[in-house]
């Protein structure tokens, strides 16, 4: 009798014209028992008209939210809690829209209760008082989890295990944020130890987790077929496999089909150079195949006809090289061509 009642309820109708199905409406208001309350409708409308004409999210998108948190058409006061979320993070509307897109509980916190002490908390590990807000607005989920346990546990194993320092440790939040939401034990912890058992001492491991964190944040079964396919299919040793890690960890999150294969077989195919040489170069798989590998190979070395290392041939400003004509110069450019041509420039 309460689910006929509550499926004829004004809420209901509400749900229905926004294309709501009947498993839904009835999830959301037996999740949320303010919109049962006599004026829920027209508070609903309201809250999704501010939803989507104030705050700028998409009508589309407007369903999925409202599903993972129905609180938001039941809350009183919208406007003012995101004028106050907005003003509080001295955020742009664009950027709020799209944290609470991502994490729309946000817009029920406390901003003196909950918001202000994790931003202080982000501060005295390291994260500029500047950053603290983009920060939050780009993994807002930051706010569900403790400050008090959840987040110092994480700030501990970086600092106490792996070495990581407070200035560190700030560029690692800003880059990474969601760092916070994986699990020491079962995923972080178990990847530092795969990549020492590779070879790469405490020092390296610092800089990967201070330059590209998101390789920590990496499953070990996702990172080991890369090393496979350095290893069995390339034939490197280990200590080749080791330097191309050190020199640019990414390589472990690269496909091997969309990005690995194809830029080696254009090295030694077309470019006519070794495994060596990119093992001297690792930085070699940061750049892009269609974007700027085969343009400045045909303009550099077919064109110009100029031997050249892959570190040389990576040093230099690519959209001032590709309109250089070197041809007058068959022993390669000059050192002052190539310091007119650096990237410094």
């Amino acid at each position: 009798m309460a689910e006929t009642a509550s499926s004829a309820s004004p809420v209901s109708c509400f749900l229905r014209e926004k294309q709501f199905t009947e498993e839904s409406i009835h999830k959301i208001i037996h999740r949320c028992a303010r919109l049962k309350e006599e004026g829920a409708e027209m508070r609903a409308r309201e809250n999704w008209r501010i939803l989507c004409d104030t705050v700028g999210i998409p009508q589309r998108k407007l369903p999925s939210i409202a599903s993972k948190c129905p609180h938001l058409l039941a809350i009183s006061n919208l406007h003012q809690k995101l004028h106050c979320l907005a003003a509080g993070l001295g955020a742009e509307p664009k950027e709020v829209a799209a944290a609470i897109t991502r994490f729309p509980r946000l817009l029920l916190c406390s901003l003196e209760e909950k918001i202000c002490p994790l931003l202080a908390f982000l501060e005295t590990i390291g994260v500029p008082r500047p950053r603290l807000s983009k920060v939050l607005l780009a993994c807002p989920r930051l706010i569900s989890y403790s400050i008090h346990s959840k987040l110092p546990l994480t700030i501990s194993f970086f600092r106490d295990e792996i070495g990581v320092d407070t200035n560190s440790m700030g560029m690692l939040v800003i880059k990474c944020p969601y760092v916070f939401g994986y699990s020491i034990e079962s995923r972080i912890r178990p990847t530092v130890l795969y990549l020492r058992s590779l070879g790469l001492a405490n020092p390296h491991i610092v800089e990967i987790a201070t330059r590209f964190p998101h390789v920590l944040c990496r499953p070990e079964n996702a990172l080991r077929p890369k090393v496979d396919y350095l290893r069995l299919t390339l034939g490197l040793n280990p200590s080749q496999v080791m330097s191309l890690i050190r020199g640019y960890p990414p390589i472990l999150l690269a496909s091997i089909s969309n990005s690995l294969q194809p830029k080696l077989d254009f090295l030694v195919h077309t470019m006519g150079k070794s495994m060596e040489d990119v093992v001297q170069y690792p930085a070699f798989f940061a750049h892009s195949l269609s974007r700027s590998i085969r343009p400045l190979h045909r303009k550099f070395l077919i064109e110009d006809g100029i031997p050249c290392t892959l570190e040389k041939f990576f040093s230099l400003n690519h959209s001032k090289v590709l309109n250089v004509d070197f041809r007058d110069h068959p022993h390669g450019p000059t050192r002052q061509q190539l310091a007119n041509l650096s990237l410094s420039t």
